[in-house]
């Protein structure tokens, strides 16, 4: 499954998180042609926490999307 970076705060009113910021940009960019609605994916924040995620491409604002499924949250120990 592929690892995408997110930031918590950038999620939408829908409940989903904007991947077209840089960090989520950087990891997309060699796996972009292999991206499809519905996959899933791994996002993390800093590595602090990680979340397996759905995707969905918003054409209003031409990026990917992700919807976090909470059920899989896993938190790094430190």
């Amino acid at each position: 499954m592929y690892r995408i970076c997110f930031d918590t705060n950038e999620g939408d009113e829908r409940a989903r998180f904007d991947l077209g910021i840089p960090g989520a940009l950087r990891d997309i960019e060699p796996i972009a042609s292999e991206l499809t609605e519905g996959m899933h994916v791994i996002l993390y924040d800093n590595e602090e926490l990680e979340v397996e995620a759905v995707l969905e491409f918003d054409q209003k604002h031409r990026r990917w999307m992700a919807s976090p499924r909470w059920n899989t949250l896993k938190r790094s120990e430190e």
